[in-house]
């Protein structure tokens, strides 16, 4: 069965609370990002590149550098960093994973499941990174 997201996308919503909760100006190493978040730091370099490279994250090469959030948290969903690490079609695939569903056919719980990832991609896009350092 596929989980609703990814445990790569949980680590993501994570390291960018604690990044929330610092000093917004500051950059911040990946390693000690990853240390104070219990997340392997080769890991979270790669997530963080991901972030990055869609303009959630800000980095900085050298001396001083790291990462840092691009953007306030309260205005960074939790929708936007999800689909930024998972795809933007997280919410469309079957969840069970089959072939079944979307090839002429769908899984038994294709019905049910529609209003509940609804709700979960409404619920994740009224939420910000900023709604989880309170």
């Amino acid at each position: 069965m596929t989980v609703i997201y990814s445990k790569t996308a949980k680590y993501g919503i994570k390291a960018l609370r604690y990044l929330a909760g610092g000093d917004s100006r500051e950059f911040t190493t990946v390693r000690s990002v990853a240390e104070a978040v219990d997340v392997p730091a080769d890991f979270l370099g790669k997530i963080f590149q991901s972030l990055a490279r869609e303009n959630v994250l800000e980095s900085q090469k050298g001396r001083g550098g790291g990462f840092r959030l691009s953007r306030p948290g309260n205005q960074i969903s939790l929708l936007e960093v999800v689909q930024t690490i998972d795809g933007y079609d997280v919410f469309e695939r079957c969840i069970f994973d089959t072939k079944e569903c979307g090839e002429g056919g769908t899984c038994p719980l294709h019905d049910d499941w529609i209003p509940i990832r609804e709700d979960l991609r409404s619920l994740l896009a009224d939420k910000t990174i900023a709604d989880l350092t309170e």
